[in-house]
């Protein structure tokens, strides 16, 4: 009988609940390695938002759907032949996922010890032949152990010890007969500093491990071409035309993930996890490798393997462990004092002068009465600046600049701001930018940041300038949130309030109920005056 298809439902009891059928061609596979053969399941306790169920559900549903590609792939490669050199670069992955599945046990020097002892005394030593026994140092570089007959007698133990069938599972490799003996005698050479690493650790000693750096890399087969991480990048920024910003803050982790990684076909789960622990240091931070390195990399290679270019995406399952932040704040909005500091400061600026003096005079006030993030308002042009009905409004559209739903929105003009004489500053900039100069030409590969962006930089510098310290805020940001809570204070619908700050609508249903700029201006007609006395 065939098990319903993934998707999510709510109960009646609010929780979020989900199944996927594990496909019968690899169910076998699947159990032995997953422990389920039949479905997984998802499940999310009431509470959450429908957005975060959506997106946690997404995340489970990806990561299923790569461990089915990844047994998939391993089931239609079939057995795989190794060289010698091969054999030694798998059995450094199986080094670095033996270390991995260990490093935590807490086990102390001398049952790591015993284990080496048994491995040398127990398992290779009663091999030795009739010549190394009665002259055992005649030759101390006589190397018996790796006689053939030797190899034979120890592989099955070698097998367990060292959990070999484990780890070609989880690999999603099938090996010949040959190459499994290739790889037992490799592994076997590598079991006894695993043991000895794994005491050192258990000592306390976390030094780098320099017998990593003993393995090969895996040599492709004469006629199979790497693919680089850099290459999956391309190809998914021409597919899906993300933002420039997103492009441009991606592509540094590809071209780490292209000196670290020769062939995406071939990393591991262990390997990937290991890398990405090591990307942590002084100058980037464990938030920053589990949000935005892992989303690149996870969003990228999850559509890769959508796009049968790869078939395994490990990064899903990775887990990077974020120190939690003390947070001393009770909004991310400004208080009363800041509103005050920033927006007097404000109107002591002279907008007749400099493009930044424009900038200081005019961005903080817009934003605050619009919650409008900062780079979508330092980039308005004064052709941009309208009038409908009666009310005056800002549209903001991508053509102007970046717009993080890249969708246009037309947002209206607070009476304050019109009685500041902000249209007079408008039209006196004949339709160009308002706030930095007009570019005399194209910088060849595009700049960095646009005009616009460095403005908004400046302007949140300036702000930090005028003693708002907490880091607990930003600069800019923190008008949304002030702009949101005064507004919800004040008894403007949520409805509205989203439509002028650009957020989406909470439910599919306020989808077919977007209002009007008009609708907007008079909804905006119940926010205060910002009051600096």
């Amino acid at each position: 009988m065939a098990l319903l298809m993934a998707g999510l439902s709510k109960t009646s009891t609010g929780t979020y609940t989900a199944r996927k059928a594990i496909p019968k061609d690899i169910r076998d596979a699947y159990a032995a390695k997953y422990g389920n053969a039949w479905e997984e399941k998802f499940r999310l306790n009431g509470g959450a938002s429908p957005h975060e169920a959506r997106a946690r559900y997404g995340e489970w549903l990806a990561d299923i759907e790569t461990r089915i590609g990844s047994l998939r792939a391993a089931k239609k490669n079939g057995p795989q032949p190794l060289t010698r050199q091969n054999a030694y670069a798998l059995s450094g992955r199986w080094y670095a996922w033996f270390i991995a599945q260990h490093e935590k046990d807490l086990c102390t020097p001398a049952h790591w010890r015993a284990l080496a002892d048994t491995l040398v005394w127990n398992v290779i030593r009663p091999h030795a032949t009739e010549e190394y026994e009665e002259r055992p140092r005649d030759d101390p570089r006589w190397d018996w152990q790796v006689h053939p007959d030797v190899r034979d007698e120890v592989r099955p133990a070698i097998a367990i010890e060292a959990r070999t069938a484990a780890f070609l599972l989880e690999q999603g490799l099938s090996l010949t007969p040959d190459a499994t003996n290739l790889f037992l005698d490799a592994v076997s050479d590598n079991l006894l500093p695993a043991f000895q690493r794994l005491e050192a650790m258990a000592r306390g000693d976390y030094s780098p491990d320099a017998h990593q750096q003993v393995f090969p890399r895996f040599e492709e087969a004469t006629g199979s071409t790497p693919v680089k991480a850099m290459e999956l990048f391309q190809s998914w920024a021409k597919a899906v035309q993300p933002a420039e910003g997103t492009v441009y803050r991606w592509t540094a982790v590809f071209k780490e993930a292209d000196q670290h990684f020769p062939d995406v076909r071939n990393i591991s789960f262990e390997n990937a996890r290991a890398w990405m622990k090591g990307l942590v240091n002084e100058d980037r931070s464990a938030s920053t490798v589990a949000a935005a390195w892992r989303t690149a990399l996870k969003t990228v290679f999850g559509w890769a393997v959508q796009e049968r270019m790869i078939d395994n995406n490990p990064f899903p399952e990775v887990r990077i462990s974020v120190p939690r932040r003390n947070i001393e704040r009770e909004t991310k909005a400004f208080d009363e004092n800041e509103i005050k500091t920033i927006l007097a400061a404000a109107l002591k600026c002279d907008d007749t002068k400099s493009y930044r003096e424009r900038a200081f005079r005019w961005v903080p006030w817009v934003c605050a009465y619009s919650g409008a993030r900062a780079g979508e308002i330092t980039q308005l042009r004064a052709a941009d600046i309208q009038q409908r009905n009666g009310s005056h409004f800002a549209r903001l559209t991508p053509s102007a600049g970046k717009i993080k739903t890249r969708k246009a929105r037309t947002v209206p003009l607070h009476e304050h701001l019109i009685a500041q004489g902000f249209l007079d500053f408008v039209e006196r900039a004949e339709g160009r930018p308002l706030f930095y100069p007009t570019p005399k030409g194209e910088v060849e590969g595009g700049p960095r940041h646009t005009p616009a962006e460095r403005m908004r930089s400046q302007v949140g510098t300036w702000v930090r300038s005028l003693g708002i310290a907490d880091r607990e805020i930003s600069p800019n940001h923190a008008w949304r949130h002030t702009f949101k809570a005064m507004a919800a204070r004040v008894g403007i619908e949520e409805l509205y309030s989203d439509a002028i700050t650009g957020h989406s609508p909470a439910s599919t249903g306020r989808a077919y109920t977007k209002p009007l700029p008009e609708d907007l201006a008079e909804a905006l007609k119940k926010f205060p005056r910002y009051r600096l006395d």
